[in-house]
């Protein structure tokens, strides 16, 4: 296993083209219980699925640097070693997939672990198996009084807030009086874990759909694109038609972008790199959630102040902001204390506004090993313009500098690694603020700006 600093994200973004995406749960009690990567080969259960359809050496597999016994075939792992993965690299002959594991809630039939893969199109065979062959196994192990509904729900997408889909689903109707498995056709591997697929009766399909029950008939496919909209576009295909390669294009490109918001949840969680900074971050969480009503509201606003400007910033300089939540939620330089006392109507937040404007220009943009203290006016005539920096002109100083420990944050499902930090500080302020972030070129060379901690900074 590699660590997860060494993960090639920028060259995956450069050539990874996905063309679609799957997050499969699965029954299996034995996978709840595999915590960690000796416990996952012990039980025989992700790793040996994958060698047993493949015909790889599990061992191999495990061991995640590069070999899986088969010629042309590649398995490289990422995370912490003793760990469950964090994202696994597979390439299948020419084909290439990313996948991301995470353990969902143990002992709940719907949420248990779960494996979100995106695959390009020579991979998409090799995916196509996979899922069916984890479907498989997953069936197996699941008790003999389970019933087929159950079964249909613990296969499709759930609810978005359950790590399902958001921005497609598929209504498959069924008549009410007969088996549901009667009712399943080749077409359904099309979509199954790639959209969120519900298997309903006329009535309810015409209540969810807005289409007459009438025009309604067991085996029609109904597909809301943007199903979590107010208004979703609704697209009924009758039994005898088959489906449109069109609506097929849509689902699949949406999954893609429901997959990478999966991902990008999955490796939020993750990214601590030891128990240390796991327990920081449950400190950090405890220590907002016991603020004061009035620290909340102000906390609030600074939230909806934030995304005002983000939105003028990436406009402004085209470029996509990105704010983490250990940025939108800061600690003092202790890990600490929240810094809930950065109201959008104080000195404080015009400050937090200027060092984010100062990271996203392209105009003065330092070598990540300056540790200079620069005065404004000097900053001016290297191009920096905009009325946040000149109404902080007197008795402000900016500090660029390279982090002793740099450390992963999530972007696009993607971990990026944070190096720099851009130190702000005013002389009558009791405190500075300390930012950390990275520049990326992201998927498809659109330019971003991840910031992953905002800190207060004590005045020296």
């Amino acid at each position: 296993m590699l660590p997860i600093l060494a993960f090639p994200t920028q060259l995956v973004w450069d050539k990874f083209r996905p063309v679609r995406g799957f997050a499969i749960t699965h029954a299996n009690p034995d996978w709840d219980e595999a915590m960690d990567l000796a416990s996952m080969t012990k039980k025989s259960a992700f790793f040996d699925v994958v060698a047993k359809e493949f015909g790889y050496d599990v061992g191999l597999l495990a061991d995640g640097e590069g070999e899986t016994g088969l010629s042309g075939h590649h398995w490289v792992v990422y995370g912490r070693q003793g760990a469950v993965p964090q994202l696994i690299r597979w390439t299948p002959g020419k084909g290439n997939v990313l996948i991301s594991h995470d353990h969902g809630h143990p002992g709940l039939l719907h949420q248990g672990p779960w494996i979100v893969l995106q695959a390009d199109t020579d991979a998409h065979p090799y995916a196509l198996r996979l899922v069916r062959a984890m479907a498989a196994q997953s069936f197996a192990n699941l008790p003999f009084e389970t019933s087929v509904e159950e079964i249909v729900g613990c296969r499709v997408g759930d609810p978005h807030d359950r790590h399902g889909f958001s921005r497609v689903a598929v209504l498959f109707v069924i008549d009410p009086d007969k088996p549901v498995a009667e009712s399943l056709t080749e077409e359904v591997g099309a979509y199954f874990h790639s959209a969120d697929v519900e298997f309903l009766s006329p009535t309810m399909a015409a209540e969810k759909s807005g289409i007459d029950t009438s025009a309604i008939n067991p085996g029609d496919r109904i597909f809301l694109i943007g199903a979590w909209d107010a208004s979703p576009t609704v697209l009924h295909v009758l039994k005898e038609e088959p489906l449109p390669p069109s609506i097929l294009r849509v689902l699949h490109r949406e999954s893609i972008a429901d997959t990478t918001e999966l991902m990008q949840l999955t490796l939020e969680n993750r990214l601590a790199p030891d128990e240390d900074e796991m327990e920081q971050s449950y400190q950090a969480s405890m220590a907002w959630r016991n603020l004061s009503n009035d620290a909340k509201l102000a906390n609030d606003e600074r939230l909806t102040a934030l995304t005002e400007l983000k939105a003028s910033w990436e406009n402004t300089h085209e470029v996509e902001v990105f704010f983490s939540e250990g940025f939108t939620y800061p600690l003092d330089q202790d890990h600490e204390m929240p810094l809930s006392d950065i109201s959008p109507k104080g000195p404080r937040f015009d400050l937090l506004a200027m060092g984010i404007e100062l990271a996203i220009g392209d105009e003065f943009d330092p070598a990540p090993s300056k540790d200079d203290d620069f005065d404004f006016l000097e900053l001016l005539a290297k191009g920096i313009n905009g009325g946040i920096v000149r109404e902080f002109l007197a008795g402000t100083s900016v500090r660029y500098a390279v982090l002793s420990k740099p450390h992963m944050v999530a972007f696009k499902g993607l971990p990026v690694k944070v190096e720099q930090e851009l130190i702000v500080r005013r002389k009558h302020l009791p405190y500075g603020l300390a930012f950390q972030y990275a520049k990326v070129d992201g998927p498809n060379g659109k330019r971003g700006v991840v910031f992953s901690r905002l800190r207060r900074h004590l005045q020296a």
